[in-house]
């Protein structure tokens, strides 16, 4: 027993480091455009409206940390304080899903 708390210790960081990193803010990729059967582009808006205008108003919440349906839920209202055309809440909503997707390496189309 006296042995196994200090194996922990030393193994602990490297099962932590191992998984995903929720505070990553996943840059546009071709694969993460295929998974979500869009444009690069349209990612690439959607992550320029991220950077810019969601920390006017709060700390930026990385992508990870929020569920794609809630994120479904809360933009909407967060995008009328922001006053982001349909267009632009489409883009952002597309990428965060997508980043949240490839954070936790899942399959986006499905």
């Amino acid at each position: 027993m006296r042995l196994l708390f200090p194996a922990l210790i030393c193994i602990l960081p490297i099962i932590v480091a191992c998984g995903p990193d929720l505070d990553a803010i996943p840059p546009v990729t071709e694969q993460m455009a295929l998974g979500m059967g869009v444009e690069k582009a349209q990612l690439a808006r959607g992550r320029e409206i991220y950077m810019t205008y969601c920390n006017l108003c709060h700390e930026r919440i990385t992508p990870a940390k929020i569920d794609p349906e809630y994120w479904r839920e809360i933009l909407p209202h967060m995008s009328e304080n922001a006053r982001l055309r349909q267009s632009q809440l489409h883009d952002l909503q597309t990428y965060l899903i997508a980043a949240h997707g490839t954070v936790y390496q899942l399959d986006l189309q499905h």
